[in-house]
């Protein structure tokens, strides 16, 4: 059951990059993103109303799931729905695949004894950086699309940033339902915000379209709370090393889906800047 909890994780987080974008299409960038988390803050809290969990915080302990919210949340989802409009999903699942790459520099770099640098995986590092200039290509291109590739790396980097601090963040006195409600429910009031603030215009009528409200409905929804309590299964499970195994496959789910579905053929330079990024982060870990 494990074995597909992992593939249904791996194919929730590569698939969000496609429903990331054809939200886009009609839907303004920080919107979009309020609306995501949105979808997904009311999806747990119906269900922790119906199953009566306890999910209220003083101040004192609700700041930590609020500032892990708004590393792993908030911020990513700002730098890639501003960015993922000018270029493709496949490309933001690329991004994504860098994350691992990020969390061992960071941790390498902020925290003694978390990890260090050896001969391979600085190698690792170096090759990772190598993929990411390989998946641009040498080819000119258009400045919008270099400042969308600019804004999924920065978003690549507030995950890793997520990633290493939230452990530190968060207490064994917060529950997991208490984590899951308040990172939600600060995220979704915080990106609100910036919406409104950045003077974003209300969506029109086209958001009930089909394609678009599906889309909305299921990276909110599945890309976000369902891969969420599948990661803690795994994590539970499997350790944090194993499940974190499903972000190498993140970048191939994106790259075939946007394939398949928009018929977006990458380049040799992106599969093969994708692939030497895969390698890598198994160099690294």
């Amino acid at each position: 059951m494990n074995i597909l909890y992992f593939i249904l994780l791996a194919f929730f987080w590569g698939s969000a990059y496609i429903g990331v974008k054809y939200t886009l299409e009609v839907v303004e960038p920080f919107t979009s993103a309020f609306l995501r988390t949105f979808i997904g803050f009311l999806f747990f809290a119906i269900w922790y109303l119906i199953a009566r969990k306890k999910v209220h915080l003083p101040l004192k302990l609700a700041w930590r799931p609020w500032l892990a919210g708004t590393l792993i949340m908030t911020l990513p989802f700002l730098f890639l729905y501003w960015g993922q409009r000018f270029v493709s999903a496949g490309m933001g699942g690329i991004m994504n695949g860098t994350v691992p790459l990020w969390v061992f520099i960071i941790a390498a770099l902020t925290i003694k004894g978390e990890d260090k640098f050896t001969w391979k995986k600085s190698i690792g590092v170096l090759l990772g950086f190598i993929g990411l200039v390989l998946t641009k290509g040498f080819a000119p291109v258009e400045t919008s699309a270099l400042l969308g590739m600019g804004s999924l790396l920065l978003m690549a980097v507030c995950y890793a940033l997520g990633n290493v601090f939230t452990k530190y963040i968060l207490t064994n006195n917060i529950t997991m339902e208490q984590n899951i409600y308040h990172q939600f429910m600060f995220s979704s009031v915080s990106l609100l915000l910036v919406a409104l603030l950045s003077g974003e215009s209300l969506p029109s009528s086209a958001i009930f379209e089909p394609k678009v409200f599906v889309s909305m409905l299921y990276v909110g929804i599945c890309s976000s709370a369902l891969a969420l309590l599948l990661l803690f299964k795994l994590l539970k499970e499997w350790g944090a090393l194993k499940a974190s195994a499903a972000t190498y496959f993140v970048p191939v789910v994106a790259v075939a889906l946007d394939y398949i579905l928009n018929g977006v053929i990458p380049g040799v330079h992106t599969i093969t800047g994708m692939v030497i990024i895969i390698v890598s982060l198994l160099l690294i870990k």
